[in-house]
């Protein structure tokens, strides 16, 4: 989790990603970051995410990041 904590605070620093149960609503991440957050996790574990997986459920937490990247056969 260290490292998808790693690529968050890259992308918007200063947040608590772990204590967060939802980014978007929290107000820790927002549409703009998500598209930059897809760009990195394809880079980092090398994976394509089809356009439908591309939804803010599975970009709002920690675990639902990690579930998706499970998904791509990556595992954290």
């Amino acid at each position: 989790m260290e490292e998808l904590t790693g690529i968050l605070t890259d992308i918007r620093a200063g947040q608590d990603y772990a204590a967060a149960h939802d980014f978007f609503k929290e107000g820790l991440l927002d549409s703009l970051d998500m598209t930059t957050l897809v760009a990195s996790l394809e880079s980092k574990y090398n994976v394509f995410l089809d356009v439908d997986e591309i939804v803010p459920e599975n970009f709002c937490s920690l675990q639902a990041i990690k579930t998706l990247l499970a998904r791509k056969g990556v595992t954290l």
